[in-house]
């Protein structure tokens, strides 16, 4: 896979509804830029008037990358080329895209792809899910003068 220099910016094409993928989606926009990255659900009405026919990739089945240059990676590719947007980390994208890493993280991406909403359940949503769970089960206190004594 080649990753080339002065690439202008890529489309994210991913599953808006997958923990897994929202948290990566987050970390990524967290990282100084390399170059644009733009992240669009698939569900998004946006996403097949931004790339018509995107749903013949079958993005839900694994994230779609779109180069500036109108290639089209899926899977670990697109994963990489996530990577790569990222300034502090194109070596590891780089180092990744070889003929010796790509292979362990196609099956590596496979796996995770194949798991995505029960991992997001035990290690996304989870403890959203917990929290409002708490916080339902706890008793409003009344209070007399609109301040409550804390215990």
């Amino acid at each position: 896979m080649k990753l080339p220099q002065g690439i202008e910016g890529i489309e994210v094409f991913y599953d808006g509804r997958c923990g897994m993928c929202c948290s990566f989606h987050e970390w990524i926009a967290r990282q100084p830029r390399a170059f644009r990255i733009e992240f669009i659900p698939y569900q998004s009405p946006d996403a097949e008037r931004v790339f018509p026919g995107l749903g013949t990739l079958d993005p839900a089945r694994e994230m779609v990358v779109r180069t500036s240059d109108n290639e089209i990676f899926r899977g670990a590719e697109a994963w990489v080329w996530c990577l790569y947007s990222c300034a502090n980390h194109q070596d590891s994208a780089r180092r990744l895209a070889g003929p010796g890493l790509l292979p362990i993280a196609i099956h590596a991406c496979r796996v995770l792809a194949a798991n995505r909403h029960a991992l997001s359940k035990v290690f996304f949503r989870s403890k959203d899910k917990q929290v409002r769970k708490e916080l339902h089960r706890m008793n409003i206190p009344t209070c007399d003068d609109g301040f409550c004594a804390i215990r």
